[in-house]
């Protein structure tokens, strides 16, 4: 491992510098009265010096800070509640782990929490702590005069009244320490138990007492909540309760590279420029190398795995979403999320889904040789249809068709004069007129769930969308399957929240778009029958 140079170490620990020395010079002797009195009373000596860990070899090593373990103890001494945001294998959990543990054996009556995202991993980290216990040395035991009390599958004490609790959960206890791992799959598969943190654990810590909340993005979900209002919070001055964010980006950890020269297509060519423009950082030959080998086997789970900034980590999938790594790697990493897209050269043709009591949700598209744009959205509730078609022109668009969804048809939803049934289809046509305003109405013919969620997939390589669009977007990502509580599994079913109503109108867009496309491609193959030309 390779130590923090003095001007790193002033950078991350000012009020420190003095320790420098101490923290690159081993002692001459560990039973000397000077090493006790220098080198154990220092805890971040301790923490990269005194205990055992196994590596990512498998091979049992004095544990060492890195440099990302470095960041984020440093930015706990300056405030005591800090989110991670992270790439992969960065050691935070080891570091945690190292530290709350250093806690438990030099200080009395502290009770520190690890939360595991499942028994699995509650067990796991369990083992880890008893291996840490194992192998602290004989000598430091004297000198604390610490000895192991309980050790069971839920909680690790020691004769100086403080207690390691490993749980999934934390709402009874009174906490000095918290370290929650993971919270963003927390968040993803268990909803339910994310929300339980909020309100149960984390008001189980004491306030000014370190807590710490670390995953990787894992798309869009509470933990996204969390780092958004603590980059929020960061902006002014942090409350105690507030959380400071710490974002570890894969270009910094400096395991992120392959000696193997790779080839560098044109869409990696283009991230890596985006990157080197947003981030300031100058990417080498074998971390472009590191990235390219990555990309090959996760596919578009590199971003949510591995990365560069924030908001490229959240336009990552999670493992349920029918469209977010498509959306992500044939979209958004190639820059297709703009700015001022709407054209006014074009048509634009607008899907609706209509709700009764839910949202109704607008999506205006236009079609430019081959490309397919989302230039705009509109959502509301509680509104009768003239308000859309108000909103409509008041945008200003060259409206060329209005896209419906089958059942605009059934005539039980709309009362016309003198008790006759309407559907809302003539609703709508009558405003049209009122309005005198020529534009289509077509009625779309009710398709296969499934089908719409694959004709989306084939329109996302050629399609871009306007930034404005936020809902539509958020709906590329979380629209998603159901998952079972039981099974621990993700349905074959789309699960129905508030992102169904979006993702019904881009499966309409979609769907007309392999519509068209079919049709075109049957007037060619017809042409060419006729004619042996294509058309």
């Amino acid at each position: 491992m390779i130590k923090l140079t003095k001007p790193q170490f002033m950078e991350l620990y000012p009020d420190l510098i003095h320790l420098y020395e101490r923290y690159t010079t081993p002692p001459v002797s560990s039973s000397s009265k000077e090493f006790e009195a220098k080198y154990l009373t220092s805890k971040l000596w301790r923490i990269n010096n005194i205990y055992t860990i196994i590596n990512k070899d498998g091979d049992a090593v004095t544990f060492e800070m890195n440099f990302a373990q470095h960041q984020v103890y440093a930015a706990s001494r300056e405030h005591a509640r800090i989110i991670i945001l992270k790439s992969r294998q960065q050691g935070i959990s080891t570091l945690w782990l190292v530290s709350y543990f250093d806690d438990a054996v030099f200080k009395k009556n502290m009770n520190l929490g690890l939360m595991a995202q499942g028994a699995d991993e509650a067990a796991t980290l369990l083992e880890r702590t008893k291996f840490l216990w194992d192998k602290l040395s004989d000598s430091v035991k004297a000198f604390v005069d610490v000895s192991l009390v309980k050790d069971n599958s839920k909680e690790f004490s020691f004769t100086n009244d403080s207690k390691i609790f490993i749980r999934v959960s934390f709402r009874s206890a009174t906490l000095q320490r918290l370290h929650i791992s993971e919270f963003g799959k927390i968040a993803n598969q268990y909803p339910k138990r994310a929300r339980e943190t909020k309100t149960g654990t984390l008001q189980a810590l004491g306030k000014g007492n370190t807590g710490v909340i670390e995953s990787t993005a894992e798309g869009v979900n509470d933990f996204k909540d969390m780092w958004d209002k603590a980059e929020l919070a960061d902006q002014g001055e942090l409350s105690s309760k507030d959380f400071k964010p710490v974002f570890l980006p894969w270009f910094k950890d400096p395991d992120c590279i392959e000696a193997v020269d790779q080839v560098i297509d044109e869409d990696a060519a283009h991230y890596f420029k985006k990157l080197e423009e947003t981030t300031g950082a100058k990417l080498t030959v074998v971390q472009r190398n590191f990235w390219v080998s990555q990309r090959r086997e996760l596919e578009g789970d590199i971003f949510q795995e591995y990365p560069a900034t924030p908001a490229e980590a959240f336009s990552a999938s999670k493992n349920g979403s029918y469209w977010s790594t498509c959306f992500t790697e044939l979209v958004v990493a190639r820059g297709r999320v703009v700015k001022g897209l709407y054209d006014s050269n074009l048509a634009v043709d607008v899907f609706f889904d209509l709700g009764v009591d839910d949202y109704m949700v607008l999506g205006f598209a236009q079609w430019w040789r081959g490309e397919h744009h989302i230039i705009d959205e509109y959502w509301n509730n509680g509104y009768g249809l003239e308000h859309y078609i108000n909103e409509i022109e008041d945008r200003g668009y060259n409206i060329r068709n209005l896209k419906l969804p089958h059942d605009v048809e059934v005539r039980e939803l709309m009362t016309g004069k003198g008790g006759k049934a309407e559907s809302r289809v003539d609703i709508l046509r009558k405003l049209l007129k009122k309005k005198k305003l020529r534009w289509g109405v077509h009625t779309m013919r009710k398709g296969a769930i499934a089908d719409g969620i694959q004709s989306v997939r084939t329109m996302v390589p050629d399609l871009y969308i306007d930034s404005r669009c936020t809902y539509l977007i958020e709906c590329f990502h979380k629209y998603s399957k159901e998952w079972d509580d039981k099974l621990q599994v993700w349905k074959k079913t789309p699960r129905h929240d508030e992102f169904s109503h979006g993702a019904d109108v881009i499966r309409s867009i979609a769907t007309d778009i392999v519509k068209n496309n079919n049709e075109v491609e049957s007037m060619r193959a017809s042409q060419q029958r006729r004619t042996g030309h294509d058309i």
